[in-house]
């Protein structure tokens, strides 16, 4: 049966397609990545920067379903992934966890230009200040997108900050052009991790990608929450004894002051 279904394919794809499998049972996380929009530079880069955890292969969709039709009986579902495989998209093979993978993902990410018509995925903010644009006609194109600016010494200043897209809007033309000419870069490129298989737990995951940023201001504002919490209800902790100790100072003074 095996012969049959092979023997069609050329001795070079067979060797290719025998490395593919090997990868995914020797693999513990096997992720499909987006890499749409990535220019070959950065990806290169990525792909370097990742060469001790992780091989990266940029494969046909006909040769993953093979791939998958071969290891379904070693990795259980792995078939599944086959609704992933999208338009411009990588496998990702490595042996550390899932989540651990996406981490470095988010770390390997570059700044990227502003370009109309994408989705701004949070407020995009100008700072007051200086800059480096000569006077000119572009007072009038800071305006179109409700910047406030005057000229000091021959050059642009931005009186006060003030957000020129919202998120979730749409970037305009003028918008973007705006945001190259003060070289403000709110966009990122990178791997964006889709789907990731977890041999170990015979699991897969959605929606992995990891967001450090949103993660370190949760644990602020439970970190805060906690400490008000524990404050209000006057519970003991390293963290609010001296604060309890102020507090009783402040109103023993205050009966001093009363007695006398």
């Amino acid at each position: 049966m095996e012969e049959e279904r092979t023997k069609d394919i050329p001795e070079k794809k067979k060797k290719m397609l025998a490395n593919l499998i090997d990868l995914i049972n020797k693999s513990n996380t096997i992720m499909i990545v987006s890499i749409e929009n990535i220019p070959a530079p950065q990806f290169q880069k990525i792909k370097r920067s990742l060469k001790d955890t992780a091989t990266i292969k940029v494969i046909k969709k006909s040769f993953m379903f093979r791939a998958f039709e071969d290891t379904k009986k070693m990795k259980k579902d792995i078939e599944k992934l086959e609704n992933w495989l999208q338009k411009g998209f990588a496998i990702i093979f490595s042996n550390i966890d899932p989540f651990e993978l996406s981490s470095i993902l988010a770390d390997n990410k570059f700044p990227a230009k502003a370009k109309a018509g994408q989705t701004v995925p949070k407020d995009i903010i100008v700072d007051a200040g200086p800059t480096d644009l000569p006077a000119g006609p572009i007072i009038s194109e800071l305006s179109k997108v409700n910047i406030k600016a005057r000229i000091e010494r021959g050059k642009i200043v931005i009186k006060e900050s003030c957000i020129i897209v919202k998120e979730g809007e749409k970037l305009s033309k003028e918008a973007a052009s705006i945001l190259t000419k003060l070289e403000i870069t709110p966009f990122t490129l990178g791997f964006e991790p889709l789907v990731a298989y977890d041999s170990k737990e015979s699991r897969i995951y959605e929606k992995i990608k990891v967001d450090k940023e949103a993660m370190v201001n949760d644990l602020k504002q439970l970190s805060m929450n906690a400490f008000n919490l524990a404050f209000n209800i006057s519970y003991l902790t390293k963290e609010t004894f001296l604060l309890f100790i102020s507090k009783a100072n402040q109103e023993a003074n205050i009966i001093l002051n009363l007695i006398k």
